[in-house]
């Protein structure tokens, strides 16, 4: 998912320079009502995907038991003070300390948040596309070569998954603001 803001973000980002100015750019840069749509666009499918991260995290932190919750905070509290930080030793902990039908929960509740957080990703392509359909770069460009979200590779553990949900903070987690936040707002 993080990947996919990350694109998302990125593709925003590269749109013509001269888009931004207030004169007539290149054929097929954004007029200002196409900007300050994309902008709209943005903020709501952004709003949009930080309530289904919220909800997978109450969802996560539902599953675990007092002990086991209290048990997760010590491996991401030693992690985070750590000299010599290992998050695949801290996600092997984590996953261990699981019980059976915790680690089931956690991965389902996983893979509908996927599934979830796809389509609305899909939901934001085809509302960019008709916002621009005319860019060159196509509605979001290509993903870079990025593995998509389902490859077998990207298949989590639990343990992976609780330390991924639960030990980044929520803002410090959505690549929208390690990129800096959504496109500007057209000039007026």
């Amino acid at each position: 998912m993080k990947n996919v803001i990350v694109a998302l973000s990125l593709a925003l980002s590269l749109m013509p320079v001269a888009a931004l100015a207030d004169d007539q750019g290149p054929p097929g840069a954004p007029t200002d009502a196409q900007r300050q749509a994309m902008y709209q666009t943005f903020q709501t499918f952004h709003q949009k995907e930080e309530q289904l991260q919220r909800q997978f995290r109450a969802q996560v932190l539902g599953t675990l038991s007092p002990v086991h919750r209290s048990a997760v905070a010590n491996v991401i509290g030693q992690l985070a003070i750590s000299s010599n930080p290992n998050e695949q030793t801290a996600a092997a902990q984590i996953d261990a300390l699981l019980s059976a039908g915790e680690r089931q929960q956690i991965v389902n509740a996983h893979n509908a948040f996927r599934t979830q957080s796809k389509a609305l990703h899909e939901q934001f392509k085809a509302a960019m596309k008709s916002e621009m359909p005319d860019h060159p770069m196509g509605p979001m460009g290509s993903h870079g070569g990025m593995m998509p979200m389902n490859h077998p590779q990207m298949q989590p553990d639990a343990g992976r998954i609780v330390l991924h949900v639960l030990g980044h903070s929520g803002e410090g987690e959505s690549m929208h603001h390690m990129w800096g936040g959504p496109p500007p707002p057209p000039r007026r």
